[in-house]
């Protein structure tokens, strides 16, 4: 997976940048491999604004948001956010596949 990590009006260290792309490596552990991964940290009103983006190869990207005073907390929260919605999207696809293979 191709990571880009993005500061704007910010510039944090570079621990924070290697943790975003290990946090971000392991969503791949739901099998599900992504063609590109993006992280946005946007300075905004004392907060560190984080966003995340997963391009997979067919289909909507998953995107997450998060504010908090420190950029570490950002990154956990949105991580945690594209855990249930990769979790959400696996478990609603493959219900569908065995309702499907059921109806044959």
């Amino acid at each position: 997976m191709n990571i880009e990590i993005t500061f704007r009006h910010i510039e944090l260290p570079k621990a924070l940048r290697e943790y975003a792309a290990k946090q971000l490596e392991r969503l791949e552990r739901f099998g599900e491999e992504f063609v590109k991964g993006e992280f946005v940290f946007i300075q905004e009103a004392g907060e560190v604004a984080c966003e995340a983006i997963l391009h997979r190869h067919q289909g909507e990207p998953f995107v997450a948001h998060d504010r908090a005073p420190e950029g570490r907390t950002a990154v956990d929260n949105v991580v945690d956010k594209l855990n249930r919605q990769i979790l959400k999207f696996k478990e609603k696809h493959s219900a569908q596949a065995r309702r499907n293979r059921a109806a044959e």
